[in-house]
C-alpha cells in the first residue's frame, strides 16, 4: 500500500494542497463550533443546576431569616421598652393578681408564634421564674434545670452565640417533655459576672425545621443552620442536631470565607455535593444546603454526549463535501494556467512553479508596467507644470515663443489675460498633520484643487499647484466680460469656500491679489495674496481677505498698551482668573487693529514678560515657564488671535493653579500637625490652643485660618469632637463609670462631661453604653 502511494505522481501539488487545506479548514472550523456550542450548552445548563440550588437555598434562608430575625427583634424590643416584663425581672414584691398577669402575658406571647415553645422570665434578685408554661415558681424548683445551670454561669453563656441549641428533658405539668429547642436569652451581666434577670424564649427546633424545608421544596437535599462555631442549630436530619460539625472540611471553609454567600463542590464518602450556603449579617447564624451533583448535573452530562456525536457526524459529511466541491475550483485555475504558459514570449516563473506561483507572476508582471507608465507620465505632467506655473508667480517665467510653446504642450493657456493670483490656506493644518497621514494629506489637497477649478469655471481658467505644506497657489486667467472689481472675486471665491466646507472635514481661508493683465505682473498679484493671508491671524479662519493698499504701506508704528499689560501681569500674581481674562481680552482687541508685524512683535513681548512673572511665583518651576517659551517662538504659526490668546490664557490659569496648589499644601501640612498632636495629648485636660499652635511655628491667627479653611470647623471644635469620639469607645467596650472616662479624655469637670455628652450624642451616657452594648 506504501508502494502505491509513493508511485502516485503529484504533478498538481495545488490539488493536493486545496484538498489538504480545505479538509483541515472544516475540522478546524467544525471542531471550534462543537466546541463552543458544548462549552456554552453545558455552562448555561450547569449555571442553571446551579442557580435552582442557590434559589433553594435562598428560599429556605429567607424562611429562617423571617422567623429567627423578627422574633428575635421582636422579644429584644419587649426586653428593652415593656415595663411589665422589665418589672417582673427586677421587681420586689408580687400579688397574685401581677403573677397572673405576668403569666397570662407569656402565654399571649407563646400563642402569637408558632415557633415558640415557651417563654421564660427569671428574677434572680428575688429567686422567681415565671413561665408561659406553669405557675410561679422559685429558680432552683422551676423543671427547666438546664436553662437555669446555663444563667448561673453567667458571661461564659455569651460565648454560645445568639441562638443556643439545647436537647431538654424535663416534666412540665406532670408531663414528660423531651424535645430540641432554640433558646434566646435577653440579659444583662453584673460587675461579678452573674446575671440578675433574664427573659428566655424557646423556640421549637422541628417545627423551624419543618418550616424551611417547605421553603426549599424541589430537588432532594439536606438543609441544616448552624452557628459561628459550627454547632448545628437545625437539620433535616435529626441525628446531627445538637452537634458540632466545625470540623468538617467543607464547613470549615464556609465559616472562614469572607463572603456572605457562596457555592462550593465537595465529595463527602465517594459522592460529589453541591453545597450552597447564605450567611446571616447579624445574628451570627449559617443556612446550608447540600445536593447531590448527579441529580442536578445529569442533563449536562447527557447533552454533552448528544452534541459530541452530532459534531463527529457533521465532520464525516463536511470532509466528504470539501473533496467533491474542489473540482469546480481546481479545474477553472489550472485552464487559465496552461492559458497564461503558453502565451508568455519568455519565462515570468521557475520551471516548478504550480498553478498560482504562475498566475501571480504574470500579473505581477503586468501590474510593474501598468505603474511604470502611469509614473512616467504623471511625473512628466505634475512636475513640469509645478515648474512653470512657480516660474510665473515668482516673476521668472519669461514670454517667448519657446515658453509659450511649453505651456501648451503642458495643458496651460496663458496668453491674453488678465490675471488674477490668490492662495488657499488650509486652517490648523499641524492639527490635522497629526490626525491623519501624509497620504491622506495629499488627497484633501488634491481635493481642494478640484473643488477651487470647478467652482472659478464660470470667471476664468484656473490653474492650482501646492506652494507649500499649507498653501495651495492659484493663478487664473480671467475670462472676458468678467469684472475686475474685488467684490466679484470676493464673491467667486466665497463660493469656493463654502463647497471646499461642505465636502472636506477642514476649513480654509482664501486671499487674493488685484487683477494684473501681463504675466510679468502676476508676481505682484501673487505676492499681494500672500501679505493678504497673513491677516488671517485676525479676521479668523474660514474667511476670503483681499489685498488692500494699506497692508503693504509702512505706517507710523502704533504705541504698545503698556499700562494693560502690567495690569495682566499683576492679576497673574493674585491669581483672580475672571479679571485676569478680561485684561486680556482687552489687549487682544486693542492690537487687532494694528499691522500684522506688530501684532506678532507687540505678542511676542506680552508672552516674554509673562514669563518672567511664572518664574517669580512659580519657584522657576521650568516645566510650565517651557509652555510660554514655546508660544512665543510659534506665534506665526497660529491661525488666529483668538487661537492664541485662548493657548496664551490656558497657560497663565495653569501657572496660577499650580501657585495656589502650593499654598494649599502647606495648610494641609500645618492641619495634620495639628490633628496629630490633639490624638497624642487629647487626655490631657491643660491642653490649650497656645500649646497646638506651637506645634507649627506660625501665629495663632494664622494657624486658626487655615485650619477653619481646610477643615470647617475650629481646632476648639475639633479638639471637643475627638474627646466626645474617644468617650464613646469607651463607654462601649470598658466598664468604667462615666466620670473616670470623663478624666481619661481631659475633661476634669464630671458634670460638664455629662451635660455635653448628651447634647452631642443625643442621650446621657449610661443611656449610650446600654444601647449599643445590646446592638
Amino acid at each position: 500500500m506504501i508502494r502505491i502511494i509513493r508511485g502516485i505522481p503529484l504533478k498538481n501539488s495545488v490539488l493536493v494542497k486545496t484538498i489538504f487545506f480545505h479538509s483541515m479548514l472544516v475540522l478546524i472550523l467544525v471542531s471550534l463550533v462543537s466546541f463552543f456550542m458544548m462549552n456554552i450548552v453545558s455552562r448555561g445548563l450547569t449555571k442553571e443546576a446551579k442557580a435552582s440550588v442557590d434559589t433553594m437555598t435562598e428560599q429556605a434562608y429567607h424562611t429562617a431569616d423571617v422567623l429567627l430575625r423578627s422574633t428575635y427583634y421582636y422579644f429584644g424590643q419587649l426586653y428593652t421598652n415593656d415595663m411589665e416584663i422589665f418589672n417582673a425581672m427586677y421587681g420586689d414584691e408580687f400579688t397574685g393578681m401581677q403573677s397572673k398577669r405576668i403569666r397570662d402575658k407569656l402565654v399571649d406571647l407563646k400563642a402569637a408564634n408558632p415557633l415558640i415553645e415557651s417563654v421564660y422570665i427569671y428574677n434572680m434578685n428575688h429567686d422567681i421564674v415565671f413561665s408561659s408554661e406553669s405557675t410561679q415558681n422559685t429558680v432552683d424548683s422551676f423543671y427547666d434545670n438546664g436553662m437555669t445551670e446555663l444563667l448561673k454561669q453567667g458571661q461564659k453563656m455569651g460565648n454560645r452565640g445568639v441562638f443556643i441549641p439545647r436537647r431538654e428533658r424535663f416534666s412540665s405539668n406532670n408531663t414528660p417533655v423531651d424535645m430540641n429547642l432554640l433558646s434566646i436569652v435577653y440579659t444583662q451581666f453584673k460587675q461579678d459576672g452573674a446575671s440578675d434577670g433574664a427573659l428566655v424564649v424557646n423556640l421549637n427546633q422541628q417545627t423551624l425545621q419543618e418550616l424551611i424545608n417547605k421553603a426549599g421544596q424541589g430537588i432532594s437535599r439536606q438543609s441544616m443552620i448552624i452557628n459561628q462555631q459550627g454547632m448545628v442549630l437545625s437539620h433535616s436530619d435529626p441525628q446531627f442536631l445538637m452537634k458540632s460539625i466545625a470540623d468538617e472540611r467543607y464547613i470549615d471553609e464556609i465559616l472562614h470565607s469572607e463572603h456572605t454567600r457562596g457555592q462550593i463542590s465537595v465529595s463527602i464518602k465517594g459522592d460529589n455535593y453541591l453545597v450552597a450556603y447564605l450567611k446571616s449579617d447579624q445574628l451570627g447564624w449559617i443556612a446550608i444546603s447540600m445536593v447531590e451533583e448527579n441529580s442536578v448535573l445529569g442533563t449536562v452530562i447527557m447533552v454533552q454526549r448528544f452534541i459530541l456525536c452530532i459534531t463527529g457526524l457533521f465532520i464525516i459529511i463536511a470532509i466528504v463535501s470539501a473533496i467533491l466541491s474542489i473540482r469546480s475550483i481546481y479545474i477553472p485555475v489550472r485552464n487559465l494556467a496552461r492559458k497564461i504558459g503558453g502565451s508568455s514570449t519568455k519565462p515570468l516563473h521557475s520551471p516548478h512553479a504550480n498553478e498560482y506561483e504562475m498566475i501571480e507572476s504574470w500579473i505581477s508582471h503586468q501590474e510593474e508596467r501598468v505603474q511604470d507608465l502611469q509614473s512616467s507620465i504623471s511625473r512628466y505632467s505634475d512636475a513640469g507644470k509645478k515648474e512653470l506655473l512657480k516660474e510665473v508667480i515668482l516673476g521668472v517665467f519669461k514670454e517667448t515663443p519657446a515658453n509659450l510653446k511649453r505651456s501648451h504642450n503642458l495643458g496651460i493657456l496663458l496668453d491674453g489675460g488678465p490675471y488674477l493670483a490668490a492662495a488657499i490656506r488650509i486652517d490648523n493644518y499641524y492639527s490635522l498633520s497629526n490626525r491623519f497621514q501624509l497620504e491622506d494629506l495629499a488627497l484633501f489637497k488634491y481635493a481642494i484643487m478640484n473643488i477651487a477649478d470647478e467652482t472659478m469655471r464660470p470667471y476664468g481658467t484656473a490653474e492650482l499647484f501646492e506652494y507649500s505644506d499649507d498653501t495651495i497657489a492659484v493663478l487664473i486667467n480671467l475670462a472676458e466680460g468678467q469684472s475686475h472689481h474685488a467684490d466679484a472675486y470676493h464673491k467667486a471665491f466665497n463660493e469656493v469656500l463654502g463647497n471646499i466646507t461642505e465636502y472636506l472635514p477642514f476649513s480654509v481661508t482664501i486671499s487674493f491679489g488685484t487683477v494684473v493683465h501681463s504675466l510679468v505682473q502676476v508676481t505682484y498679484s501673487w505676492s499681494q495674496a500672500c501679505q493678504a493671508a497673513q491677516y488671517r491671524i485676525v479676521h479668523g479662519t474660514g474667511t476670503v481677505i483681499a489685498y488692500e493698499p494699506e497692508m503693504s504701506q509702512r505706517m507710523p508704528a502704533d504705541e504698545y498698551p503698556y499700562q494693560l499689560e502690567k495690569m495682566i501681569t499683576d492679576q497673574m500674581k493674585t491669581g483672580n482668573k475672571r479679571k485676569h481674562r478680561t485684561l486680556v481680552d482687552e489687549f487682544f482687541e486693542t492690537i487687532s487693529k494694528y499691522q500684522y508685524e506688530e501684532i506678532i512683535q507687540y505678542l511676542s513681548q506680552m508672552v516674554i514678560m509673562s514669563e518672567r512673572v511664572a518664574k517669580v511665583i512659580t519657584d522657576d518651576d521650568e516645566l510650565l515657564h517651557m509652555d510660554l517659551s514655546s508660544l512665543s517662538e510659534s506665534l506665526r504659526q497660529w491661525d488666529t488671535l483668538a487661537h492664541i490668546k485662548e493657548e496664551y490664557i490656558r497657560i497663565c490659569e495653569k501657572i496660577m493653579d499650580f501657585r495656589d496648589n502650593d499654598f494649599s499644601l502647606r495648610g494641609v501640612k500645618v492641619v495634620d500637625k495639628v490633628k496629630e498632636y490633639i490624638h497624642t495629648e487629647y487626655s490631657n485636660p491643660d491642653l490649650t490652643i497656645d500649646d497646638l499652635v506651637k506645634q507649627t511655628g506660625m501665629t495663632k491667627n494664622h494657624v486658626r485660618k487655615i485650619f477653619n479653611d481646610l477643615c470647617g470647623e475650629t481646632i476648639s471644635q475639633y479638639l471637643s469632637n475627638y474627646r466626645f469620639e474617644k468617650a464613646k469607645e469607651l463607654l462601649i467596650q470598658t466598664d468604667y463609670s462615666a466620670a473616670r472616662i470623663s478624666e481619661m479624655v481631659g475633661i476634669a469637670n464630671s458634670n460638664y462631661f455629662y451635660v455635653s455628652f448628651k447634647k452631642y450624642a443625643g442621650k446621657s451616657p449610661q443611656h449610650y453604653r446600654m444601647e449599643h452594648r445590646l446592638n
